[in-house]
């Protein structure tokens, strides 16, 4: 782990989340990763479950920053680049490895990996902790995905252990988070956008609140996703699941 930053493992928990959670609400304050290589209650965005076959990476990362609610949204963003460099480092073709807003990151058109970021504030002005949950597929994926899965085993050949994918995650993670300046999102939204999934191209916008065809332009000042409408109008999607036109459209992984 990087300095000043420990770690907790486990061979199978309910959620690293839910430990992390635990972790903050019992008074730590130093920054702590829980590892685990299966999980009996994962969790994803928007409440959902999160299938957690073993061997894969269900990590969390809980911290206590000094920032404030409202300088949260790169962080998404932050994330999804350090898992990239993580799947790159480990051997991935960099050409292959998309980020897919707003917290998938794809293998070869694939989802390979999922983030679920949790805060608390008690106030404005003063976040109380921040939970970064991140799950790797490694060497399986679910057979049952709406978005179509793999793992970096299927993609690659290789088999890489956790100790290993967490050693270069903990330390890309560490040093993008060092590199961060608040209020400067342009530079991070830049570098995402460079490896985006589907920018440019007609995707399937399913939203709460309706399903609708758009052309992905690309990140607002906010993190929002820009896109087309058929009939020209611009628009920003703040929550939506992105899927290929013609392909299945769902709630689920």
């Amino acid at each position: 782990m990087p300095d000043g930053v420990s770690a907790r493992y486990y061979g199978r928990c309910d959620s690293t989340n839910t430990r992390a959670s635990d972790y903050l609400v019992g008074g730590e304050a130093k920054p702590c990763w829980f590892v685990a290589s299966e999980q009996t209650a994962g969790r994803a965005r928007r409440g959902r479950a999160w299938t957690s076959n073993p061997g894969n990476l269900f990590t969390s990362l809980a911290f206590l920053p000094s920032i404030r609610p409202s300088d949260l949204g790169p962080l998404p963003f932050i994330v999804a680049l350090s898992v990239r460099d993580t799947f790159i480092a480990l051997g991935a073709d960099p050409a292959a490895v998309k980020c897919k807003w707003p917290n998938d990151l794809l293998i070869n058109e694939k989802k390979a990996c999922g983030i679920l970021i949790e805060s608390s504030a008690s106030a404005q002005s003063a976040l109380d902790y921040v939970i970064i949950g991140i799950g790797m597929n490694l060497l399986h994926s679910p057979d049952d995905a709406v978005f179509e899965a793999t793992s970096f085993k299927a993609e690659t050949g290789q088999t890489v252990s956790l100790q290993e994918a967490m050693t270069h995650l903990a330390a890309r993670l560490k040093y993008r988070l060092d590199d961060w300046t608040l209020g400067d999102f342009a530079p991070i939204a830049a570098e995402w956008t460079d490896c985006a999934w589907g920018l440019g191209q007609t995707r399937m916008i399913n939203a709460a609140d309706r399903q609708f065809e758009a052309t992905l332009i690309g990140l607002d000042e906010d993190g929002g996703l820009r896109a087309l409408l058929a009939t020209g109008e611009e628009t920003t999607i703040v929550a939506a699941d992105i899927f290929p036109v013609g392909g299945k459209v769902s709630e689920g992984y």
